[in-house]
């Protein structure tokens, strides 16, 4: 769990990670070995899931041995998917990561959605539905392995 007091807003537990793959993690299907190293860092502190429609079909190879649940969609609507998908936990405590259209919900319901530009750009609509822009994961992973630069952002 991180554990951050945001002035204006008051003490925040954020337990869960909930990541976009493609755009997000991983360019073309494939996963830098720097965000490899980043999960295996943030899964000693929070439960980490990745969330995809997995368009190379990569996902599970990439993240074998990684301490992290993986969850390729299934419905013909992944926005409303991967936003039902944060509201199985506490929303309160969740963290939801993400650059595209399908993100957008998933990152309004999280109490903190982190946009990322990386990779592909990012839909506008994600953005604006984020409390966070960053330019790249190293970015978003930087936020939450050093919470005090959340602080410094979201205060009020």
């Amino acid at each position: 769990m991180i554990k951050l007091m945001i002035p204006g807003k008051g003490v925040v537990a954020l337990e869960v990670l909930v990541l976009d793959f493609n755009g997000t993690l991983a360019l073309d299907g494939n996963m830098l070995e720097s965000v490899r190293e980043h999960l295996r860092r943030l899964a000693l502190l929070m439960d980490i899931h990745i969330l995809t429609s997995d368009t190379f079909g990569t996902v599970k190879r990439q993240c074998q041995g990684l301490p992290v649940q993986v969850n390729v969609l299934s419905s013909s609507n992944h926005t409303k998917e991967k936003a039902d998908y944060v509201l199985n936990f506490n929303p309160d405590h969740v963290v939801a990561v993400g650059n595209g259209a399908n993100d957008q919900l998933m990152l309004e319901k999280a109490f903190l959605g982190i946009g990322v530009i990386g990779f592909e750009g990012a839909c506008t609509s994600a953005l604006l539905s984020s409390d966070v822009i960053v330019k790249d994961i190293e970015d978003a992973f930087g936020l939450l392995l050093k919470p005090q630069r959340l602080k410094a952002t979201l205060r009020q």
